[in-house]
């Protein structure tokens, strides 16, 4: 069951269909609350919605993939959708030049960390991908990095090489690898980490000072990974949702 039932008043739920997972939030005396349930597929999720039409208003939704979106805005009808995509963002705000494969989300999380702070700010989204954003003081956003993320690493050779043991996401205390997994560590871990704290000493290199801000899956272990002064968001893109419709 979740949360939302028992809610006395429709709610307006921000979705972010994302290429591996669907989240869902509101907020509820200002305060922000995930869907408990686990949405797996966009199937499940217009399900879930079809069954749910007397505890929702209306959905705000961000979407990386179109044909979810589509799916979504055919088979959900009786709730208002308004959907938010690159399309809809002012140019002027964007220094990027292919703005068709420009994902939403990268610009949404920017623009909700932006939105608590109103200064440069470096949002790392670490999911399957990572990605190293900024936006400056100006909110105008200056693109970023797209790297693999830490679970697509851990995972590079399970198939190339599968008798290597598996590793825990941490940096070894010495260097070298004394042994396998240490190895491993290493070169997995640590080229994670050390990308990630090189593109951050770039941007600082180019615009400045920053305000650091993490989210997504791997957000406390990134956290821990880079040992810098940082702010985790869980609900950073819904806050750039909220933001951007006015919120």
């Amino acid at each position: 069951m979740s949360k939302i039932d028992s809610l006395n008043s429709k709610k307006t739920l921000f979705v972010d269909i994302g290429n591996s997972s669907i989240k869902v939030a509101f907020t509820e005396d200002g305060i922000w609350e995930k869907v408990n349930d686990s949405f797996k597929s966009v199937t499940y999720l217009i399900s879930w919605l079809n069954s749910h039409l007397d505890s929702v208003e209306k959905l705000i939704v961000a979407s990386v993939r179109k044909d979810h979106f589509l799916l979504l805005k055919n088979q959900v009808t009786d709730l208002k959708i308004v959907h938010i995509s690159i399309q809809d963002i002012d140019f002027d705000t964007l220094n990027y030049t292919t703005l068709n494969t420009l994902g939403i989300d990268r610009y949404l999380v920017c623009l909700g960390a932006y939105h608590q702070v109103k200064k440069s700010v470096v949002v790392i989204d670490a999911g399957s991908a990572c990605t190293i954003d900024m936006m400056d003081g100006k909110g105008i956003f200056q693109g970023g990095v797209i790297m693999p993320g830490l679970q697509s690493i851990l995972n590079i050779f399970k198939s190339s090489a599968p008798e290597l043991p598996e590793i825990s996401p941490e940096i070894p205390k010495i260097w070298p690898g004394k042994s396998t997994a240490e190895s491993l560590q290493w070169g997995q871990v640590s080229l994670f980490r050390d990308g990630m704290r090189s593109s951050l000493e770039r941007y600082k290199e180019e615009f400045g000072e920053f305000s650091l801000f993490i989210t997504g899956g791997d957000s406390k272990i990134v956290s821990n990974l880079i040992s810098i002064p940082s702010k985790r968001d869980e609900f950073l893109i819904f806050k750039g949702m909220k933001a951007f419709i006015g919120g």
